[in-house]
């Protein structure tokens, strides 16, 4: 019968001290899945939660087993000792030398440590009780804040999908306004060419008024030169009028003299005829000379008359080429200036090209945004819902936990119960040992 006792003592310690080492185990397993991340908190709430019922039940379990092994003992001690009172059996079962002595002090102690126990397990109850409530607490303001996170990623799914909406909007306006980039492009492509050709028809029309001013200078040359000449020619045909002059002037006294002759042969009749021919001879050649003269008077004249007209129209011709000169050299100077402007615009295209290659890299740069955008906001757009998803079924998780909170709080309200009548029970089974 001893051997019996013994091995239900040995047992009885045994499956507390296999609970206590899956208890520790278990915690261990757990803290280590949430460190490397394999569960979440949650999860790992929850665990805890299953493992302190489970606990709580092999407890319940363990008090019932000793609650029968007592149960025995106190059947055996009052078989061996007649009536009395269970404590004073006990008491005189303790002070025996034997086997049944040794266990039942054992026992005592037991019962005493076991009691001790208990107070530290219906204390832990408490506050499991307590941080019970604290997790309805919990549970209710993550159950708060997940109906607000739902109303904010509806929201965000809303403004996702608008975003979607106004981000194919741009998308059509930036290529409208990439069309008018590469328009705007080739605009400036051919101002480019036609200010390429400005500037070279510009030279040309340089160097053709170059050339135009250097004939212009060399015809005022050449005019100057002919007025020179009319002017020598002019004076010449004075000269020859002066020597006319001289020669009317002998033919004049060659006339008179031939006169005389002819009226002294007369008086010298016979003997004067043959001065008096030689004498008509001469006054025919006098009147020959007077009217070659005249007639040679006349030509000076027209020449002198047209000579003069040939200085006057040289002179309004070479007036007419310096003022000709002065308008060229103005219109040169219009043809520098419009060079210059010419190179400017040149200029300014080239800039304006530039800037258009600038923004066409922009627009790219845009269309290569805008496109990632679009991509994003498609893959917010299918991210929002499937958060929308996954808080969904995290409302369900929590509503389970508030569920297997309550099972908690009643497992641990039976538990305190069942503590208190084995409390009870023992302090009424042992309140006479000192």
């Amino acid at each position: 019968m001893g051997d019996d006792k013994k091995m239900a003592w040995k047992k009885l310690l045994s499956v507390f001290g296999v609970f206590f080492l899956i208890m520790a185990v278990w915690q261990i397993v757990v803290l280590e899945l949430l460190k490397n991340g394999v569960i979440g908190t949650m999860v790992a709430m929850i665990l805890i939660c299953a493992a302190t019922v489970i606990i709580f039940g092999l407890v319940f379990a363990l008090i019932r087993t000793l609650l029968d092994v007592f149960r025995q003992l106190m059947g055996e001690g009052t078989e061996a000792g007649g009536s009395g009172g269970v404590a004073e059996k006990a008491n005189k079962l303790a002070e025996k030398d034997g086997e049944i002595g040794q266990l039942v002090r054992t026992f005592q102690e037991s019962i005493t440590s076991f009691s001790q126990v208990v107070l530290g397990i219906k204390k832990a109850t408490k506050e499991l009780g307590e941080v019970s409530e604290d997790f309805k607490h919990i549970f209710k303001s993550m159950t708060t804040s997940l109906d607000q996170t739902e109303q904010a990623v509806t929201t965000i799914t809303d403004n996702t999908i608008s975003q979607a909406d106004h981000t194919v909007d741009m998308k059509e306006k930036i290529n409208a306004i990439s069309r008018t980039i590469d328009e705007i492009a080739e605009n400036v492509s051919m101002l480019a060419q036609s200010a390429e050709h400005m500037k070279e028809s510009n030279k040309a029309a340089e160097a053709i008024m170059e050339e135009l001013v250097n004939i212009s200078k060399e015809s005022g040359i050449a005019i100057e030169n002919v007025r020179q000449q009319t002017d020598l020619t002019n004076q010449s045909a004075q000269e020859i009028r002066t020597a006319t002059e001289i020669i009317a002037g002998i033919s004049n006294q060659t006339n008179l003299l031939a006169l005389n002759a002819s009226i002294e042969a007369a008086r010298a009749g016979e003997h004067g005829r043959g001065f008096a021919v030689v004498a008509e001879e001469i006054r025919t050649l006098a009147d020959q000379s007077r009217e070659s003269t005249e007639q040679i008077n006349q030509i000076v004249n027209t020449l002198i008359d047209n000579s003069n007209i040939s200085v006057e129209i040289t002179q309004k011709v070479s007036e007419a080429f310096v003022k000709q000169n002065e308008k060229i050299h103005d219109t040169e100077e219009i043809f520098r200036s419009l060079n210059e402007e010419i190179k400017n615009t040149s200029d300014a295209v080239d800039g304006i090209s530039e800037e258009v290659s600038a923004l066409d890299d922009h627009k790219t740069v845009i269309e290569s945004g805008i496109t990632s955008l679009t991509e994003f906001a498609e893959q917010n757009a299918d991210s929002a819902k499937v958060t929308t998803e996954n808080m969904e079924e995290f409302q369900q998780i929590v509503d389970q936990c508030n569920q297997a909170t309550e099972r908690i709080v009643t497992v641990s309200d039976e538990l305190v119960g069942y503590l208190g009548k084995v409390n009870a029970n023992v302090k009424d089974k042992i309140g006479g040992r000192n």
